[in-house]
């Protein structure tokens, strides 16, 4: 097995996610390896479905609004990963999140992604796919979950 040189921490700052950053920075000062904090900006989770895509004002408001959801991703991200410790890098891209995480890793030499998943099961998961899962099934390298327990 390949040694992990470098791992890759995808967050969406949820509580989960919380959880995921402790496991990565442990396994990032325990294998003495650098850390790549991920965060994707899906601005397709802007979108609105019809009708209210089509009401009066609402792409106006999208489009005042886009940036400043962006930058607090970004503003996000710059503050957590100095409290991570040396060997981590901030990483904000924008894209469909399981997507980009994927070919992220792949373009990077990422040996092992580290993500929480919120366990969404049934009508949910159907409804709001699973970043996770896709990861899971389409990353090259290996990929460690770590689940809600609520």
């Amino acid at each position: 097995m390949k040694k992990i040189e470098r791992i890759a921490f995808a967050t969406d700052f949820s509580m989960v996610s919380e959880k995921a950053k402790y496991v990565a920075v442990n396994l990032k000062d325990t294998l003495g390896c650098k850390l790549d904090v991920i965060h994707v900006y899906d601005s397709t989770s802007l979108m609105m479905p019809i009708p209210y895509g089509a009401m009066p004002g609402v792409e106006l408001w999208v489009n005042q609004n886009f940036g400043a959801f962006r930058e607090q991703g970004r503003r996000a991200l710059d503050e957590l990963c100095p409290e991570l410790g040396d060997g981590c890098r901030a990483v904000f891209l924008e894209g469909v999140p399981g997507k980009t995480i994927v070919e992220y890793a792949e373009k990077n030499d990422i040996d092992l992604i580290i993500m929480g998943t919120h366990g969404h099961s049934g009508l949910d998961r159907l409804m709001l796919g699973s970043i996770a899962e896709y990861v899971v099934r389409h990353a090259s390298c290996p990929v460690m979950t770590l689940k809600n327990d609520a």
